[in-house]
């Protein structure tokens, strides 16, 4: 199946355009006087693909129902990438260029190290430590090779702030690129809201103050119960579908009873991880940040990124179709209706203007559709090891040919298609699939397992590779890459478009919007309909 994309430049320009960005002209500092919104916001809903979103579009009556009902929204967004991972759409949604320009191509990758490979982590920073727990890996953008939103922010009034948060710390850092500012993330396990020394050499005593007086009540929480209505219950799937967490299956969830006892602070990690609790943080934390901070108030334009993490968590152990999904949303729904509340009494009613994506999507539980009667699956051990033996075999009898490893992978029954690293550099037309590929292409921050033999290797579509999650995401897929894409607040007239446009117009749309110049090398570009054009 051809998939294709009008904002799919050559790949030539692709892998040729340099990562720095044209300098911007000046323009008038002071939002009062230009008219333009004093805050600007890039809010992310982690795993919230555009069908999801469309489920329950019926039922919704807080922040959602205000993004349906007053925002100019985009029913066909995608992400034009192959690498459907967090990293990579939360930066690809704050920069406006692909994955391969802003070098966030997967939320780790492995690297060369002699004659074997190490492991790096998108948003590893060795050299800058997490205030408060020395014992954690350092964290930091440094990695990422494109400003964003916030910079160009900053660049429009250097005493702008910038304020970035999330229960991810891939999250929070990919959305406030290489700005400085403060950025914040939720380490579960410990509790806390946490930063690193490159933002920060001490955190606020208003962040310390909310995780020592905030976070108790937030997750005083022990139990999980259900809120979705007596009505509502069969607009999911029944609460005892087997397919999902084999632990706890079904409401309540007694988050002491789903944590092993063995492994240390698994109670934390559950009741933080795979619950509706952490939106409920985070959303408190940008409310006070919003407060704490004065954003918007204080005469210059100021920057929020929001990242929302539960969906994609909730979604990971129980499906996208599962109740629990269902009362996360109707939860996250009353949430976000808290948050464009206090912007409005904070910052001002056409004061803030705001962008709202996911940074993908997701397929559902493969045994489901399957059942469904759809061709599905899930790819176990047996598959990884014939995998990993063609690989091998096609090595020792060629060497490091890509030809002889692409040929070898093309005989396994779960392979669709293949892709060499000289056929994506060339430009070669093998499909559209090449394109996506090409376009969060590296050839030193290795993503996949193919690719260190020289090959992308593209499964069959509704199967799932090895791993442990009920549900997931990652593929070059159209579930996996359509997401949603609304713009709200100042400025934005309300509408409705079926047209095709990409996760790259995010952030030049709301640039525009808000006043500020851009680079002229994005790969998206202005979406003149939110305007009223």
């Amino acid at each position: 199946m051809a998939e294709t994309h009008h904002h799919s430049a050559s790949l030539f320009l692709a892998l040729s355009v340099g990562i720095g960005v044209a300098a911007c002209q000046s323009v008038p500092p002071d939002p009062e006087a230009t008219g333009d919104p004093a805050l600007v916001v890039l809010l992310v809903v982690d795993q919230l693909g555009e069908d999801l979103l469309e489920r329950y579009e019926d039922v919704y009556t807080g922040g959602f129902r205000r993004l349906l009902d007053d925002g100019y929204r985009f029913t066909s967004a995608t992400h034009d990438h192959a690498s459907t991972e967090t990293a990579p759409g939360h930066a690809t949604l704050a920069t406006g260029v692909y994955p391969t320009r802003h070098g966030i191509v997967g939320n780790s990758w492995s690297v060369r190290d002699g004659d074997g490979w190490r492991s790096e982590y998108a948003l590893e920073e060795l050299g800058s430590p997490v205030l408060g727990l020395p014992d954690r890996e350092g964290r930091g953008p440094e990695n990422i090779e494109r400003e964003g939103l916030a910079n160009w922010v900053l660049e429009r009034n250097g005493d702008g702030k910038v304020v970035s948060v999330s229960g991810k710390d891939r999250s929070a850092i990919a959305m406030a690129t290489t700005a400085p500012g403060q950025v914040y993330w939720l380490e579960r396990d410990a509790g806390l809201f946490v930063t690193a020394e490159h933002y920060r050499s001490e955190v606020p005593d208003w962040v310390a103050d909310f995780n020592a007086n905030d976070i108790p009540a937030l997750y005083g929480d022990t139990l999980w119960t259900s809120e979705v209505p007596e009505a509502l219950k069969a607009r999911s799937r029944p609460d005892t579908s087997r397919y999902e967490e084999r632990r706890d299956p079904a409401f309540p969830h007694a988050l002491s009873e789903l944590a092993d006892p063995s492994i240390p602070d698994e109670v934390n990690d559950w009741r933080w991880t795979f619950t509706p609790f952490t939106d409920r943080a985070v959303t408190s934390f940008a409310i006070r940040a919003i407060r704490e901070e004065q954003l918007g108030r204080r005469g210059p334009q100021d920057y929020l990124g929001v990242s929302l993490s539960a969906v994609d968590l909730v979604g990971h152990r129980f499906g996208p179709g599962s109740r629990e999904q269902l009362d996360n949303l109707l939860r996250l729904d009353r949430e976000l209706e808290r948050l464009f509340d206090a912007l409005d009494d904070e910052v001002g009613s056409g004061r803030w203007v705001l962008v709202m994506s996911s940074d993908h999507g997701v397929l559902e539980i493969p045994e489901e559709l399957s059942e469904a009667g759809q061709d599905a699956g899930r790819l176990g051990r047996a598959e990884r090891g014939d995998f990993i033996a063609a690989l091998e075999g096609a090595r020792f009898v060629s060497g490091d040919s890509q030809e002889a490893a692409k040929a070898a992978v093309l005989e396994l029954p779960f392979v669709a298609a293949a892709y060499t690293f000289d056929e994506i550099e060339s430009g070669a037309a093998v499909d559209s699939f090449a394109v996506l590929y090409a376009n969060a292409h590296s050839d030193t921050r290795i993503t996949e397992l193919g690719a260190r033999y020289g090959v992308y290797v593209r499964f069959l579509p509704s199967y799932l590779q090895w791993g442990a999650n009920a549900a997931t995401h990652g593929s070059p897929y159209y579930y996996d890459r359509q997401v949603p894409l609304i713009f709200l607040g100042a400025g934005v007239v309300a509408g409705l478009s079926g047209e095709p446009v990409a996760t790259l117009d995010a952030a030049p749309t709301l640039a525009r919007l808000a006043g500020l110049d851009t680079p002229d090398d994005l790969d998206g570009r202005v979406l003149e309909a939110v305007l009223g054009r």
